[in-house]
């Protein structure tokens, strides 16, 4: 019994190893899905292809992170096979051993809804955001870089926690158009993509905004603690804006003039 007890919890505890591994990895920048597939190949020694493993390893950070997921991933499979032995092979009767394997069976299918539930993972997502930025030299990043366009634009997708100040307010209330920023799009938390959002379309928590403009200005977004500090850093771009408008007008202008000449 104790063996099959060790067993879950080294499984629990591999599941949970490679949730952290993924949200470090989407820190530094990568895709969710993307930086789930690499935490599960690296922790299972599974493998992935040549273009994925040099855009991981040519990072320093996301090869750290894939290292010690390997040096985990040989210790928990280790352990999980002396922990199945000795769980179903040592001294006992017949039915101790449908005990535990009922148990085994038990254990994995809470774990299976654990891991289905969205709720939980929430949970743990936050938990292990704080984690990794108090105790690691890991900066989490509040937005998920999809493509850089040109210079210092880019597609970015945002995430909108519970308690962020654009929950509950209309994209026609946040204006983000004044200061450059273009919403593509809304995935919203039962992962149904609004292509075309309107006006009136109100944020909701766990919404994930897709975003073009100025990194600089992205990143401004995802900082912001309070409506106060959001409508003062909304005005100084807004105003910024304004200005790059009206000298890129200028400039057009005189390039018209000077093509007539």
């Amino acid at each position: 019994m104790i063996g099959v007890l060790t067993l879950i919890f080294v499984i629990a505890l591999s599941m949970l190893v490679t949730k952290i591994a993924a949200i470090a990895l989407v820190h530094t920048g990568m895709e969710r899905e993307r930086a789930r597939f690499q935490a599960r190949s690296a922790f299972t020694g599974a493998g992935f292809t040549t273009s994925e493993s040099e855009m991981v390893m040519k990072h320093p950070v996301r090869r750290r992170i894939i290292l010690t997921l390997l040096l985990l991933g040989n210790a928990g499979l280790v352990t999980a096979v002396s922990s199945l032995i000795l769980g179903f092979s040592g001294p006992g009767t017949t039915l101790g051993r449908i005990e535990a394997f009922l148990m085994l069976i038990l254990g994995l299918f809470l774990l299976f809804l654990v891991t289905r539930s969205k709720k939980v993972d929430r949970v743990l997502d936050r938990i292990i955001d704080r984690c990794l930025a108090k105790y690691t030299d890991i900066r989490p990043k509040k937005f998920e870089r999809l493509l850089t366009v040109m210079e210092d634009y880019e597609i970015a997708e945002i995430e909108v926690e519970d308690n962020n100040w654009m929950t509950g307010q209309s994209l026609m209330e946040l204006n983000l158009n004044e200061e450059g920023i273009l919403v593509l799009g809304v995935i919203q938390s039962d992962e149904k993509y609004n292509g075309i959002p309107r006006g009136p379309y109100k944020i909701k928590h766990n919404d994930r905004l897709v975003v073009y403009g100025k990194s600089d200005r992205i990143v401004s977004l995802t900082t912001r603690t309070d409506k106060i500090q959001a409508r003062a850093e909304h005005r100084r771009f807004s105003e910024e804006t304004k200005k790059e408008v009206a000298k890129q007008t200028q400039n057009r202008d005189k390039a018209a003039g000077g093509t007539e000449t």
